[in-house]
């Protein structure tokens, strides 16, 4: 049998979903402030997606010994570590929102790559738009190691602002 999606349905009284990617970076912060200093309506229904790239947890770390062997106990302690980190990351992005006065949920995402993330998320919980920030790494910088930002302007599905700060 075949798993079936269900189909996201706006929290009642919402006009649009609006998706700000959150990393936790300054960038990402002024990201959402621009949201909530030029977008913001009281009738939107704002997700905080922070998508997490599990390859970069397991590729900094020692956990294995060779390609064919790994300390499961090592591998298992950076993974509640990371689950630690990400859900302090949760409740801080959360905090901006009640202090903004935001209706609003926070969602953490686990992908391939940070963008997948967003715009897989973008997609579940049917946003209207998405707003992330950017580090405004040059050319050369970007081709080798690409760009979040660039990732969900060309694969996303709706509009895409990307906040770009001096």
């Amino acid at each position: 049998m075949a798993a079936q999606e269900t189909e996201y349905k706006k929290p009642e009284g919402t006009k649009k979903t609006v998706v700000v990617a959150m990393d936790g970076s300054e960038h990402s912060r002024k990201a959402f402030q621009w949201y909530l200093d030029n977008v913001h309506e009281p009738t939107d229904h704002l997700v905080m997606v922070h998508s997490v790239e599990m390859n970069e947890v397991l590729n900094s770390q020692n956990w294995y010994s060779s390609p064919y062997t790994f300390d499961k106990d090592v591998m298992f302690s950076l993974l509640e570590e990371e689950k630690k980190r990400i859900t302090a990351k949760l409740e801080e992005f959360a905090k901006l929102l009640q202090d903004a006065r935001v209706n609003g949920t926070v969602k953490s995402v686990h992908a391939t790559s940070p963008g997948e993330g967003i715009v897989k998320a973008s997609k579940d919980v049917g946003a209207d738009l998405i707003i992330t920030g950017t580090r405004g790494m040059g050319k050369l910088r970007r081709t080798f190691l690409g760009s979040v930002s660039d990732y969900i302007l060309h694969h996303s599905h709706v509009p895409v602002i990307i906040c770009r700060h001096e």
